[in-house]
């Protein structure tokens, strides 16, 4: 267990280069519009990760553990209602798997270099899951480490957007423990991807010439 607490808690790191930090998730669109301010930052991440993050990416990881990464890669393709919220998650999951390929992880090489000769997208979520359990994480602590990862991603976009401080960030955070949780838990045998968070995914669709972030 110490081992695979250890790489868990690399892989969730905000320090680990993935390339998270080149996203907002809608976050900059939205603060941007005065959709999302100090006092509604807490409520925001609170969608993103149990209306989001717990409804979608946790079913494809959860079920990435187990399934072919092409067949389920093609399969999780078109359930992305946008063609930029698709291209943007193909994005950070080919960016997640470079990082991992320059570990030498053979399964995030292998996924890798399906995503750049076409026959993969590489979307985040399944080349956590399979590349999470080539590392030696059991789905409990891939869970976690996703989660983790992705509420601090979100957290550091808020600081650096300047909507509120590091301190208010992680609180929000904090706020969400109990409920995430619950939510880090193996999925139902069954269970369907599904999201709402409509502030970000129509955020994630404005253009704009000034944007710090990739979304």
């Amino acid at each position: 267990m110490t081992a695979s607490l250890l790489t868990a808690m690399q892989l969730a790191d905000s320090g680990f280069p993935t390339g998270a930090f080149v996203y907002s998730w809608g976050l900059e669109a939205a603060a941007a519009a005065g959709q999302v301010t100090r006092a509604g930052f807490p409520e925001w991440i609170a969608v993103e990760m149990l209306g989001r993050w717990a409804t979608f990416d946790r079913i494809i990881l959860s079920e990435a553990f187990d399934r072919d990464p092409l067949v389920y890669d093609a399969e999780v393709d078109p359930l992305f209602w946008a063609e930029d919220l698709r291209v943007k998650s193909a994005e950070a999951g080919q960016s997640f798997l470079a990082a991992m390929a320059r570990l030498g992880d053979p399964v995030a090489i292998n996924f890798r270099d399906a995503a750049l000769d076409g026959r993969a997208q590489g979307h985040l979520p399944v080349a956590q899951g399979i590349v999470f359990r080539s590392m030696g994480l059991s789905l409990e602590l891939a869970l976690a480490s996703s989660a983790h990862a992705a509420s601090q991603s979100l957290a550091s976009a808020g600081v650096r957007l300047g909507i509120m401080g590091a301190q208010e960030a992680q609180r929000a955070i904090a706020d969400l423990h109990a409920e995430l949780a619950e939510a880090i838990t193996p999925p139902r045998p069954g269970s369907l991807p599904s999201t709402f968070a409509p502030i970000s995914e129509i955020a994630m669709l404005r253009p704009s010439d000034t944007r710090l972030f990739a979304n």
